[in-house]
């Protein structure tokens, strides 16, 4: 009998050690568990306050309105950059001022495709890179499209594809 306690006292202290490096681990391993949920959730913005409401517009306002948008078919020009490599691909909506594109729009669509082509090749990619050079060629565009149309009619362009390679 004195055998039996004389072996459980010689593996007691192996199994404390053990259990001790056990408890350490686990006890490290659930820091960084924590710790990656802490990232994780500062990451996604966890904690910030609540986000603001989203405000709903009102509908038009008597004497607003909203123009007919018409497709233009895509444009791909060389951009006028000294080596000659780039290209543009645009592809765009024409927003009109009446509910109703104006017949002309239809028929002289050649000669409006023609002269954004020629506007679309005079530029260089510094010219269009910027969010600004973007605005400026929204006016050319519409300034464009008025003089062929021989009126005031568009009202906005809108990109719906827009590359530069």
């Amino acid at each position: 009998m004195a055998d039996l306690v004389d072996d459980a006292d010689e593996g007691a202290p192996e199994q404390r050690r053990g259990g001790i490096l056990h408890a350490v681990a686990l006890a490290c391993a659930i820091a960084l568990a924590i710790g990656g949920i802490g990232a994780a959730a500062w990451r996604a913005g966890v904690g910030r306050g609540i986000a603001p409401q989203q405000t709903v517009v009102p509908p038009a306002v008597a004497g607003t309105r909203e123009g007919t948008l018409e497709p233009i078919d895509p444009f791909i020009a060389n951009l006028a950059d000294e080596d000659g490599h780039r290209y543009l691909k645009a592809t765009l909506q024409v927003e009109f001022y009446d509910a109703v594109a104006p017949p002309e729009f239809h028929r002289r669509l050649p000669q409006a495709r023609d002269m954004l082509l020629t506007l679309l090749s005079s530029k260089s990619f510094a010219d269009v890179r910027s969010p600004q050079g973007k605005a400026v060629l929204r006016e050319e565009i519409v300034n464009r499209l008025n003089t062929v149309l021989n009126e005031d009619a568009v009202k906005a362009i809108y990109f719906t594809e827009f590359i530069v390679q």
